[in-house]
């Protein structure tokens, strides 16, 4: 399965938009777009989208529901 696959399947799967995704896992909300127009990204933002999705489906409590500073996306921190 490709990178754009997963990312699909995730997108899907969790009712999250592409920009959205793009801004929590790699801080770039043009992300995913900008792969469905063929960018090809560097293999360190490749490391970095496999670590946020593995922890995302590994996890119970969903790190993908936070923002990269560790907000909730309510804006209260959780211990």
């Amino acid at each position: 399965m490709s990178l754009l696959d997963r990312i699909e399947k995730h997108l899907k799967e969790n009712h999250i938009s592409a920009t959205r995704f793009g801004r929590r896992a790699v801080g770039d909300p043009r992300f995913v777009l900008d792969l469905r127009m063929g960018r090809s990204p560097r293999r360190r933002t490749v490391e970095r989208l496999d670590a946020y999705l593995a922890s995302c489906e590994n996890a119970d409590a969903k790190p993908c529901d936070r923002d990269r500073k560790g907000a909730h996306r309510s804006g209260i921190r959780q211990p």
